[in-house]
């Protein structure tokens, strides 16, 4: 999209809105982007744009009043991305705030929480029964077969475990008064046990085949003790434990309300291990040269590639009053870094006066001042 954006002519508007957890979400829905299809007339009514471009970008977003697609399923928020010659729209898992935009460029600072975060997690169930895995998405879910775990519980259901084993002695044949008397036998809790431990052992090595190719985190459900002893196993490292139950979907491909992912997309942004290894990661480059924060020299290497990663501290950007112009030299240099297959991330570890960090390619360094 970054690409094709590039090449055509404004005026380009940019909408975001939600709609309410309601039944009629779709009648609610049209009437806010109505709205703010008015706000975008009235915004391009005192620009520069000629009344041409104008009226045809208006029909374009007025088309989207209609279009079935857009309101087949409610989601927390919709971005619309419009131009003479171009017609996005997106139903976004998060809520981000409304507002209406236009100019040469899309405005996609409101998108920087969605653009920090994977596309995908996984979740696994290992409470004690049948573990259960599934691959959640902003909108459905794809359940994981772990078909040879199951097999391997189910054949332990099966035998016949002797519980409370115990040993019988007899009386001696002298026929001196001895009674005879029961001596347990602690086999079955070790036999439980070992069992135990193979199924841990094995739905280990499960999921880390699953996820042999993925660096996206899994979040785990189920029993502290359970889980602590299944982590022990498990060489994946990219792991966050829930601290309430999460249900697992189950069966084909599922449609979700999105409330799964974001609980997924909570714990991953509020992790606290991730700040601290960003943190020292980012004095370590800083150290190296390849960390800059003025916003001239990031608009400048992103234009060319040099950015790798592009942190934003939202909270200080939303701050940021004295230069107007901020917010729109973060916009070009977020689409720029983009547009090189540069990544964006959301972080508040870092404090900026531009409220922005940019950590440079490998190739590229600055003078540090």
């Amino acid at each position: 999209m970054f690409e094709q954006e590039s090449k055509t002519a404004g005026p380009k508007v940019t909408i975001y809105f939600s709609v309410p957890q309601s039944s009629d979400f779709g009648i609610i829905g049209r009437a806010e982007l109505k709205g703010h299809i008015h706000t975008a007339a009235t915004l391009l009514k005192s620009s520069s744009f000629s009344d041409e471009a104008s009226h045809a970008v208006l029909e374009t977003l007025r088309s989207l009043l209609q279009e079935p697609k857009l309101w087949s399923q409610r989601s927390e928020s919709y971005a619309i991305f419009a131009s003479p010659s171009i017609l996005r729209y997106y139903a976004l898992p998060l809520r981000v705030a409304e507002n209406v935009w236009i100019g040469n460029d899309f405005r996609l600072t409101p998108l920087i929480p969605l653009l920090s975060l994977p596309e995908h997690f996984y979740l696994l169930d290992v409470s004690r029964g049948k573990p259960r895995m599934a691959r959640i998405h902003p909108q459905f879910a794809i359940p994981i077969s772990l078909e040879d775990v199951w097999a391997l519980e189910e054949s332990f259901d099966s035998e016949d475990i002797v519980h409370d084993r115990a040993f019988h002695t007899s009386a001696p044949a002298s026929g001196e008064a001895h009674h005879g008397g029961m001596v347990p036998h602690g086999g079955s809790q070790d036999g439980d046990f070992r069992k135990r431990e193979h199924l841990i052992q094995a739905l280990a090595q499960a999921v880390n085949s699953a996820l042999r190719n993925e660096h996206v985190p899994l979040v785990i459900t189920g029993t502290e003790e359970v889980i602590a002893h299944f982590r022990k196993h498990l060489p994946y490292h990219n792991v966050l434990v829930s601290p309430n139950r999460l249900a697992v979907p189950e069966g084909n491909p599922l449609t979700l309300d999105g409330h799964l992912w974001q609980t997924c997309a909570l714990l991953d942004s509020s992790r606290a291990d991730v700040s601290e290894t960003e943190g020292s990661q980012l004095e370590a480059l800083r150290a190296q040269g390849r960390v800059t924060e003025d916003i001239d020299t990031i608009l400048s290497l992103s234009a060319t590639g040099g950015i790798m990663t592009l942190m934003v501290n939202e909270p200080e950007l939303a701050a940021i009053s004295s230069d107007p112009s901020n917010p729109d030299h973060v916009n070009a240099a977020l689409i720029l870094t983009l547009r090189h297959h540069g990544t964006v991330m959301s972080r508040t570890n870092f404090h900026s006066p531009t409220g922005v960090a940019a950590l440079l390619r490998p190739a590229v360094t600055v003078n540090q001042s």
